[in-house]
């Protein structure tokens, strides 16, 4: 059995759409072996559920008062909220519950910067982890690459990307790759192309990776994410994984509207951008934190939040976060 703390406030439809992702969790929970916590205004969550003909002997209620909203400074919030003795926010109660074994993971789609902040200041980070990096699965061609980091930080160092680099394949192992292949996201596939970041990544990377049993490709390029035939998995900073992502979502939403006015029915295009914005696809795995902590999109349908809730479990089932204790042990 996997419990899952789950945010009721978080996104643009709470509680509403994160009531229905926990309602349809939970009428499958006995199948798939899963507990759900649900944090938020304890009256809220129950009318939220009995609404949806829930059996509040099936989920655990555990009380915050509110979210942090998405104009709000997410770092002075949760530290602040953090030093109080009862916290109040979603994310830091949720973060709590992992910390203190009320839960083994906890999902928020609502307030990225607010998750990180909650998942540092309150689990800490894995010893050998300079940093979190968000990171996600791309749905590719060839096979699904884990991009890294798509936005827990803005910048990068060579340390970092190296960091970044075990901890992805410690993730792609978790959901099924054989093998992952790592790449480093730049302009060019040969040697020397670059900033000077990249370029002294590589050469770094060249050395500490095999020497680690990890097989690393070398540089690659902005189409080789959605391609998937040269690596699994694929870093680079936050700054420019975070725009690579939003740039594909836009490029896919573009994509959809063409096919539509070729054919006259966007639908099945739509249908596949949906398929694939569920499922492991659904949200972001915040790795180098020591504990399960997933972030899902604000705009996020009640599908994706299921999503995010799967992903977490999957990570669990796999300990990934002692595998990536363990591969950080002699950094």
């Amino acid at each position: 059995m996997t419990t899952v703390a789950l945010d009721l406030l978080g996104g643009d439809g709470a509680p509403g759409v994160v009531a229905d992702a926990a309602a349809t969790l939970l009428s499958n929970a006995a199948d798939t072996g899963l507990r759900l916590v649900l944090v938020g205004p304890v009256d809220v969550a129950r009318d939220q559920l009995v609404a949806r003909g829930v059996d509040l002997n099936r989920v655990t209620l555990l009380s915050a008062t509110c979210g942090v909203s998405m104009d709000a400074s997410p770092l002075d919030v949760v530290r602040q909220d953090a030093q109080r003795e009862v916290a109040e926010t979603t994310v830091v109660v949720a973060a709590r519950a992992v910390r203190d074994g009320l839960a083994d993971a906890w999902v928020s789609v609502g307030h990225t910067g607010a998750s990180v902040a909650s998942a540092v200041l309150t689990l800490g980070r894995i010893q050998g982890m300079q940093r979190p990096a968000l990171a996600v699965l791309v749905p590719a061609l060839a096979s699904p690459v884990v991009l890294l980091d798509v936005g827990a930080t803005t910048t990068g160092s060579v340390g970092a990307l190296e960091q970044f680099s075990i901890a992805g394949h410690a993730f792609a192992v978790a959901v099924g790759v054989e093998n992952p292949r790592v790449g480093l996201l730049t302009i060019g596939s040969e040697s020397g192309k670059g900033d000077e970041l990249r370029v002294e990544t590589d050469a770094h990377l060249a050395l500490t990776l095999p020497a680690r049993g990890l097989t690393y490709v070398g540089p690659v390029e902005g189409f080789d994410v959605t391609r998937g035939n040269r690596a699994e998995v694929i870093v680079t900073d936050g700054f420019t994984g975070n725009i690579v992502l939003k740039s594909i979502e836009g490029a896919a939403a573009w994509a959809a509207h063409q096919i539509g006015v070729a054919y006259g029915d966007a639908g099945p295009a739509r249908g596949v951008i949906r398929a694939a914005a569920a499922g492991d696809f659904a949200g972001g795995l915040l790795l180098g934190v020591e504990g399960v902590t997933v972030v899902g999109h604000g705009a996020g349908t009640a599908a994706q939040v299921i999503g995010c809730v799967e992903l977490a479990r999957r990570a669990v089932e796999h300990d990934l976060i002692g595998n990536i204790r363990s591969a950080m042990a002699d950094l």
